[in-house]
């Protein structure tokens, strides 16, 4: 397909590009709140929230999980063992966001509040909403806890894993198809038009006018850009911006394709994370 302007000024690609721009300095803010509800100070992260886990213990982590999803996907049936789950992430990543921003009662207040909202309406606009709070909220307590050369081994890895899983084994892709046929939307949901963002999210499937984009493209740099805060805010700021750029690029070779199918997310997304990380140092 021939790239014009027009594919940047279209509803879908608008609010994809915002909700992606929205999680990565939600997780810097997030991160700077908690730091100062913990009496600390972004200059003195390096030595007072030293990094407690290895890549390796990621990475083994990721693989372990990976396997689980792939068996509950491949012999259970019934979609209870991932709703759990995916409850569980949301109701643990809403109250690390209420926690940064709000002080006790208050932030019981909010946590009910959204999530009350978020289990009686449904509609995609409020999954996509809820779910950037909570993977923002998650992103930040795996950040603080690595170092920066430990996240970009653990990037540098997916993105290879992202690239065979999609491409050679199609693992990614049959998981991907497995928790759309559950209704377990690991992803934002991305409509083509504004009426779409009211739509139930039982509605949704890969079949309908609707795009998706998963959970770990937009988590993992989120993770990169809050390990960066030990480093400076600015290396933080250029490394949220380079894997904005990468998104932009991840856009532009996706509605370029001939035919369009799933593709890797996270390889030009981390080519950019990395790029603006390098750049940082210019400054």
């Amino acid at each position: 397909m021939k790239l014009t302007f027009k594919h940047f000024f279209n509803f879908s690609f608008i609010l994809e590009l915002f909700l992606y721009a929205l999680n990565l300095f939600l997780a810097i803010s997030i991160a700077l709140n908690l730091s100062v509800k913990m009496k600390l100070l972004p200059e003195t992260m390096p030595q007072i929230m030293p990094s407690k886990f290895y890549a390796w213990e990621f990475v083994i982590a990721f693989a372990f999980a990976t396997l689980i999803l792939w068996l509950i996907l491949k012999y259970f049936k019934r979609s209870i063992l991932l709703k759990v789950f995916f409850y569980l992430a949301i109701f643990d990543g809403l109250m690390i966001f209420s926690q940064a921003y709000f002080d006790w009662p208050y932030y019981l207040i909010v946590f009910i509040a959204v999530f009350s909202v978020w289990l009686i309406y449904n509609n995609v606009l409020m999954h996509n909403l809820v779910l950037v709070l909570a993977i923002s909220s998650i992103s930040v307590i795996f950040g603080i806890n690595f170092s920066p050369n430990s996240a970009m081994i653990i990037l540098l890895i997916l993105a290879v894993y992202d690239f065979w899983a999609v491409y050679k084994t199609k693992q990614m892709v049959k998981m991907f198809q497995g928790l759309a046929e559950v209704k377990v939307h690991f992803a934002l949901i991305i409509p083509q038009t504004v009426s779409g963002l009211f739509k139930r999210v039982k509605e949704v499937s890969p079949a309908t006018e609707f795009m998706f984009l998963g959970t770990g493209d937009i988590a993992m740099p989120a993770i990169f850009t809050v390990t960066c805060l030990k480093i400076s805010l600015l290396t933080s700021f250029f490394v949220a911006l380079g894997a904005i750029l990468g998104f932009i690029s991840l856009y532009i070779i996706f509605i370029s394709q001939k035919e369009r199918k799933p593709m890797p997310g996270l390889p030009p997304i981390i080519f950019g994370a990395l790029l603006g990380y390098l750049i940082s140092f210019l400054f």
